[in-house]
């Protein structure tokens, strides 16, 4: 089994390249590409002095360059710009932005595009509640992934904590709303786990909608620091044996992606390395 990592994964601080290497190094073969506009661009010199790069504004071909020289492939590029779906006002602003990140991915050979959960500020909302917003967020994502399917590209939304999408039954919405195939879903396990919801339940139900998995473990303890908190994997209370054994009933090409936010800085890079072991290990085993 290969695994990605999140970027930010190993911290902040590092340049690009040393971000891309020190993934490398933990033994990762992917990125899930973390940009920034108003950053730093990947130039010819191959320098760029932030992890988050100004993709748009960057030459393709020098992006692809310094992820290849450290080893690695862009499993996704994740979107960063306006998202609201809280009225139709904010609508055409996120398809332009999701377009045009999508023409950014597609010029680097990446065929996943993923993009935040817009957010309503709120945990476990009923879903009845977000039938409005929620269907705002299908159709724009049905559109982005419709006007691109013939290039391929996969547009998958990362489900969070508080966001318009959280638990398994507005995935269930969103999913139904999409009748697009390659718009799907960013199972990011530990925001299920704070949600507290049965995840793997989907890859049952939708295993050909669910094209990046993220590997997160999240913490239920009473006394934890915050509502949502990310440890190393295998620490916390995500069930991961429940999603393996999903997937292993469910095989396909996605991208899996792992990252833990919570750890010390001067920990996260052996907390990243531990991680991957954990959950290869338990793969490993449940296969």
């Amino acid at each position: 089994m290969r695994f990605g990592a999140v970027t930010h994964a190993v911290g902040h601080h590092l340049s690009f390249e040393a971000t891309l290497a020190a993934i490398k190094q933990l033994g990762f073969d992917s990125i899930l590409l973390l940009a920034n506009r108003s950053a730093d661009t990947v130039s010819a010199a191959g320098t760029c002095k932030d992890a988050f790069p100004n993709v748009l504004d960057s030459d393709p071909a020098h992006v692809l360059k310094a992820v290849g020289d450290a080893g690695l492939e862009i499993g996704a590029l994740h979107y960063a710009g306006a998202l609201d779906v809280g009225s139709d006002a904010g609508v055409e602003a996120f398809l332009a932005g999701l377009s045009e990140y999508a023409e950014c991915a597609l010029a680097m050979g990446c065929k996943h595009l993923t993009h935040p959960c817009p957010s309503c500020g709120r945990s476990r909302v009923p879903t009845e509640e977000k039938t409005t917003e929620i269907s705002r967020l299908a159709a724009c994502m049905n559109a982005v992934a419709e006007r691109f399917a013939d290039r391929g590209l996969r547009v998958a939304v990362d489900i969070h904590h508080k966001g318009w999408v959280e638990g398994v039954d507005d995935c269930r919405l969103l999913l139904d709303s999409m009748p697009c195939p390659n718009a799907g879903v960013l199972l990011n396990i530990g925001h299920l786990t704070t949600a507290e919801a049965y995840g793997w339940l989907l890859v049952d139900e939708y295993p050909d909608r669910l094209p990046v998995i993220g590997w997160k473990d999240h913490s239920l303890a009473k006394n934890r620091p915050q509502p949502m908190w990310s440890l190393e994997l295998g620490t916390a209370h995500s069930p991961f044996a429940l999603y393996v054994e999903a997937f292993e009933r469910h095989p396909g090409e996605r991208v899996h992606l792992i990252n833990c936010e919570h750890a010390p800085e001067a920990e996260r890079a052996d907390a990243l390395r531990r991680s991957r072991e954990y959950l290869s290990q338990l793969w490993g085993a449940v296969a």
